[in-house]
């Protein structure tokens, strides 16, 4: 009789032990893939006279599989909406051009529209034209 009671006392056990794991497993597994890294490099390239090309460069790094919405946001109040898609957990880079044909002073920044929002801090740049 005291083998039977132990076999239920460790089947219970075991019982006990997949409950906990599933519970404090499930928050993690229920969030999913999502975004954890989002950058804006601080200092774009400025290259030509004027119109002068201001480069901006980046990277967006996702925890798995995952379609990203992204936008480019221009301190003259136009964006530009993109599209990525991660197969994979992985990093990917990306870059966008402002031509600029007088002197500016103006910024850039990188905002994630999905699936959660997220953005950076804004790159600052000046244009001198000479005129």
């Amino acid at each position: 009789m005291q083998a039977v009671r132990i076999a239920r006392v460790t089947r219970l056990q075991k019982l006990s032990w997949v409950a906990m794991t599933v519970l404090l497993i499930a928050p993690v597994l229920a969030q999913g893939p999502k975004v954890d890294l989002i950058h804006l490099d601080p200092q774009p390239a400025i290259s030509g006279g004027c119109p002068a090309k201001v480069h901006f460069t980046g990277r967006i790094r996702a925890t798995g599989p995952l379609e990203v919405t992204y936008q480019w946001l221009r301190s003259d109040g136009s964006h530009s909406d993109h599209t990525i898609q991660f197969a994979r957990a992985s990093q990917k880079a990306i870059a966008t051009d402002w031509a600029i044909s007088k002197n500016y002073s103006g910024w850039m920044q990188l905002v994630i529209l999905a699936p959660a929002r997220l953005q950076t801090i804004k790159a600052n740049f000046s244009v001198n034209c000479g005129r």
